[in-house]
């Protein structure tokens, strides 16, 4: 087995200021969820203080991502469930779930794919729902960013 050496790369960390200005079309990316759809959607009870996602965020389930054994499915099949909700112009590409675990598989999946524009906000909905003045959106569709035309 090849060792593997770690390059520290800056930019892989977004923290909740530049999620807000991302949110609210302030900063260009786009806002992946990686939670299962019904935590995207707010439609289940959550372990953090309220439901539902990132205004202007886009739902891609980790485990979508991954076959029956747990590890990521064959690139093919990975590249078309990925882009069937997410193309090469929605960049950079900021992934959150719940504390920062399955956003971090995600990215893992799409770097995989050849993206090298993805980061991760590890404090996730863990840290976005707690502040009452940072707005959740509950159900399905992603509201449009403004200027997108989306």
């Amino acid at each position: 087995m090849t060792p593997v050496t770690p390059v520290p790369r800056p930019g892989m960390w977004t923290d909740v200021h530049e999620v807000g200005a991302i949110s609210r079309g302030e900063q260009p990316g786009t806002l992946v969820c990686a939670l299962p759809t019904a935590g995207f959607d707010g439609s289940v009870p959550t372990r953090y203080s309220r439901r539902g996602h990132i205004p202007g965020s886009r739902s891609l389930p980790g485990r979508e991502l991954l076959d029956a054994e747990g590890r990521l499915l064959p690139a093919a099949d990975l590249a078309a469930r990925v882009g069937a909700g997410l193309d090469t112009t929605d960049t950079p590409v900021v992934l959150y779930c719940g504390g920062g675990v399955s956003a971090a598989g995600v990215a893992l999946a799409l770097t995989l794919l050849g993206r090298e524009d993805v980061s991760l906000y590890d404090g996730s909905l863990e840290e976005w729902s707690k502040d009452p003045a940072r707005p959740l959106e509950l159900g399905g569709a992603a509201r449009p960013r403004p200027g997108r035309g989306d």
